[in-house]
């Protein structure tokens, strides 16, 4: 069974922070690490009411942790992850039995961690993928059939990684929201519909766990 290409909802995700970073609609926590070449860039965001903003670089698996730095490097790499051509998912099963792509280096593509959670007046989403990218098919296609059982293959709610869900707001208060059309900012829906079309030649413990060099 071949491997699904995320190709198109990592450019929904990409334009969908964009607006959330933007919007007065809606208040948004945007964490995004990307590993490439043995190195680390971690960007941390909240928008709304109490924004805050930070990046911090280092070796990955350096035991002095992550520094936090100017900006300019980590939004710079977050943009290149992308605009990669190739991008697949990870599923649950890269989390366990030390299979996670966090804890080793990637010399022929580029990891991303992305988890964002935002809310608007009537319903709050959450999705949190692990990528990885590549510039072409070529070493998209020998990584990812050299580790297949690794990847989605078919439409996947995992438990520690997962695409967008949803959540709505209690009855109460969509009492007061109105219903009309154009009365919800146009993020308030994430795109998924479609994802699973084009085929390509993962306890909160495990989670925290697989997560920890980048922390």
């Amino acid at each position: 069974m071949t491997a699904l290409s995320y190709r198109e909802y990592a450019t929904d995700l990409h334009s969908r922070i964009r607006q959330l970073r933007t919007s007065e609609d809606a208040s948004a926590s945007i964490e995004i690490a990307i590993c490439r070449n043995a190195y680390c860039y971690k960007s941390e965001e909240v928008t709304g009411p109490k924004s805050f903003s930070r990046c911090s670089t280092g070796p990955l698996n350096s035991a002095e942790g992550l520094v936090e730095r100017d900006s300019t490097e980590t939004m710079n790499e977050i943009e290149a992850f992308f605009s990669l051509s190739e991008i697949y998912a990870y599923s649950d099963v890269a989390l366990a039995n030390g299979n996670s792509p966090l804890s080793r280096s990637h010399w022929d593509g580029t990891v991303a961690l992305i988890e964002v959670t935002y809310e608007t007046e009537v319903t709050r989403w959450h999705q949190r993928m692990l990528f990885i990218g590549f510039s072409d098919p070529i070493h998209a296609d020998f990584t990812v059939g050299l580790n297949r059982d690794l990847f989605i293959h078919e439409h996947n709610t995992g438990k520690h990684l997962f695409e967008w869900r949803s959540t709505e707001v209690p009855a109460a208060v969509l009492e007061i929201v109105a219903t009309g059309p154009g009365s919800v900012n146009e993020i308030a829906t994430p795109h998924t519909s479609g994802l699973w079309k084009r085929r390509a030649t993962p306890a909160k413990q495990k989670w925290l766990d697989a997560t920890q060099t980048i922390s």
